[in-house]
């Protein structure tokens, strides 16, 4: 088949699979997998295809989130989206974490929203959207200047994030929302608005916004 559609997102504690078939989408899995995401992508990816009567060869378009996020997630997705590609010969569409954080958001398209990824106990990857439009771009900020920010947008705003005990762990979380079910499908939709800034696999680059710490990675 030439239309499928496998995107691929492992940037925070959860690794999330959408299928998107002849432009609709057609199934996800997500799954909270900790440290055992390298092991198990390629298996939840290749049933995720079969449960629908497709194989990894009927894959014509990868797409995964490049970061920020989780260093080691990011690695991990990066690598086996851009080996899958390769192998296929097919392109790339690379998503923003947070904005595939954002897809998963109920009502994300309204209002003044910033989708939230741990980066440290202090400080949390973060941008702002406007009924879907990015406002405040991407960077490592704390909780204070976070909010600093928002206040600045609009007086009403929303702060939504994957559950994760390091998201501001020491600072107050006041007004931080939780995703209950990171979305494979919201990402998969996601992509299919980008097909047209699809890239060669060796043009794919990470957006760490940091350098990777060398102590526990997160």
């Amino acid at each position: 088949m030439s239309d499928v559609l496998l995107s691929i997102d492992c940037s925070n504690r959860w690794s999330c699979l959408g299928l998107a078939v002849g432009g609709k989408i057609a199934g996800e899995r997500n799954l909270d997998l900790g440290r055992e995401q390298a092991a198990r992508l390629p298996l939840l990816a290749a049933e995720l295809l079969a449960g629908h009567g497709l194989k990894v060869r009927d894959v014509a378009c990868v797409a995964v989130t490049v970061g920020p996020g989780y260093f080691t997630g990011i690695r991990i997705g990066m690598a086996y989206a851009a080996g899958l590609a390769f192998a296929l010969g097919v392109r790339i569409v690379p998503l923003s974490s947070l904005e595939a954080v954002l897809r998963s958001c109920p009502g994300w398209d309204c209002g003044v929203k910033a989708p939230l990824i741990a980066a440290s106990r202090e400080l949390a990857f973060s941008s702002v959207y406007r009924d879907g439009c990015l406002v405040l771009p991407e960077k490592e900020r704390s909780y204070e200047e976070l909010l600093s920010k928002l206040h600045e947008i609009s007086s009403d705003f929303e702060m939504w994030s994957v559950k994760d005990a390091r998201l501001f762990a020491s600072s107050p979380r006041e007004g931080v929302q939780y995703i209950a079910n990171p979305s494979g499908a919201a990402h998969a939709a996601l992509a299919l608005e980008r097909l047209h800034a699809s890239i060669k696999p060796d043009e794919l680059r990470a957006r760490y916004l940091r350098e990777p710490g060398l102590g526990r990675s997160l």
